[in-house]
């Protein structure tokens, strides 16, 4: 009998593990493993700074957390975190870090003010081209004369630490502007990068936008 039991209760256990599951229904849709029903309540996911996302040892493809830097949602697709925002545009001052998806920008405090790129993790290998408009003098109601150029890179390895896009392009007066159109070739990505000059690299406008 109490062998009969044991079995019984193996068999029960077993069962659970295998069967589907549903908090807050008693029947769970046939075609998920577990579903969560709720009129007033959500599934909250864990809240991570992008620091602590980056910290993550070996996380596996489909692994979800909420990005609390960015504060979207976070998936990382097997070789990378990917972002659900697909654009974000700051003022911010040099030196400070704008980040969407697996791309970082920043203008540097010191040395050629330009755009310097570098990956959130891992390393990519990225082609692009930027356009540049330098501004030759300061604007003024009537504008301002401009020298325009434009630069390109291709299928080169940029990794965590900054690096410059063009490290001989250097923007002196506010106004100026530097674009960029970049592809990730590692993760079948393409980004519009843009720079907008603020005065003594002060509220400088930063934006991200990721196209693909």
């Amino acid at each position: 009998m109490k062998k009969s039991i044991t079995l019984i209760s193996f068999l029960a256990a077993a069962n659970l593990i295998f069967a589907q599951m549903g908090i807050g229904t008693t029947s769970p849709n046939s075609s998920a493993q577990l579903e969560v029903s709720s009129t007033n309540k959500g599934v909250l996911l864990p809240r991570l700074t992008q620091t602590q996302i980056n910290a993550i040892s070996s996380p596996p493809a489909g692994l979800q957390v909420y990005n609390t830097t960015q504060n979207c949602i976070n998936v990382f697709n097997g070789s990378s975190w990917t972002s659900e925002k697909k654009y974000i545009g700051k003022t911010v001052n040099q030196g400070v870090t704008v980040e969407l998806d697996n791309l970082k920008i920043q203008i540097p405090s010191s040395g050629n003010r330009s755009l310097q790129i570098a990956t959130s993790s891992g390393s990519a290998t990225f082609s692009g081209t930027s356009t540049n408009n330098f501004n030759n003098s300061g604007v003024s109601g009537t504008g301002a004369a401009i020298s325009l150029n434009s630069y390109h890179r291709q299928s080169e390895s940029f990794g965590t630490t900054f690096s410059y896009w063009q490290s001989t392009a250097n923007f002196v007066q506010a106004g100026s502007m530097q674009e960029l159109w970049l592809l990730d070739e590692t993760n079948s990505r393409a980004y519009h990068v843009k720079y907008i000059v603020g005065d003594n690299y002060l509220n400088n406008y930063l934006e991200i936008e990721q196209w693909l």
